[in-house]
Order: C-alpha cells, then structure tokens, then sequence
C-alpha cells in the first residue's frame, strides 16, 4: 500500500483529489501500485483482490481496472499520437462527464472514476465502504 492511502486517512475529498494527482503523475512502470491502491479506496472484496493480484501478475491492467472499479458509469478511452491517455466518464445522472488523463489506459480510466466520485459521492461510493460483490461487467482479458 503506498503512503497516498492510510487506514487512517479520513479526509475522502482529498483522498481523491490526491489519488486522481498520482494517476495523472504515475509511470506505467508503477500501475500496479495505484491499482493496489484504488482496490482499497474503492472497497474490493478479498476474493476479487486475489483477482487483481492475478491480473497485475499477468499485466493485464486494464481489466484489473475494470475489476476495481466494478459497475462503473458509460466511459470512453482514449490515446492520443503522443501517448498520452484520456478517460471521459459520465456521472450516474447522466448530466455531465469527467476527463481525466493518465500514462496508460488503466490509469486514465481510475482517474476519471475518482473525478466522477468527487463529483457525486454518494451515488458512486458510499460513507461506508461493504465489500462489494463481483461485477457483473466484461472484463478484457
């Protein structure tokens, strides 16, 4: 676990203000790490953490992603001529979208989900963090 995120860490707004500044600075070499760390930000059960560790062992990150990040609202990814990845995310209500960016498609896309938890908490992640069930979504690999 990184020191981004504490057991004791109670501020959830900096939290993820915090966590969306380290996807945008991550290196691909170090997504496993924040991957690791939204799995606890985002309450993954302990069978779906076996999980993750299978899929960071296989890189295969991007569905790690969608693993953590569970039932997530309609995104879209992206990557640009220079590399550089984009995440646009829709709120649950459908008003707006997030953009979020990251060094690889996994990051941009924790990014973007964290954005749109800052922006409506309480429809994304709950005061308090259940372990969640399996998601019912496709994972990519």
């Amino acid at each position: 676990m990184s020191k981004l995120i504490s057991p004791d860490f109670t501020d959830r707004e900096t939290l993820l203000r915090d966590f969306v500044n380290e996807c945008a600075g991550t290196a691909p070499s170090e997504q496993a790490g924040r991957l690791r760390d939204a799995a606890i930000l985002f309450g993954l059960s302990a069978v779906d953490g076996q999980s993750l560790e299978a899929m960071l062992a296989c890189e295969a990150y991007e569905s790690a992603a969608l693993l953590v990040l569970g039932d997530v609202p309609p995104f879209l990814l992206s990557r640009g001529a220079s590399g550089c990845c984009l995440a646009s995310m829709v709120l649950p209500d459908g008003t707006e979208e997030v953009v979020a960016e990251g060094a690889t498609l996994a990051l941009a896309l924790l990014a973007a989900h964290a954005a749109v938890v800052l922006a409506d908490p309480e429809a994304i992640m709950p005061a308090t963090l259940p372990e969640r069930a399996r998601p019912a979504g496709v994972l990519l690999h």
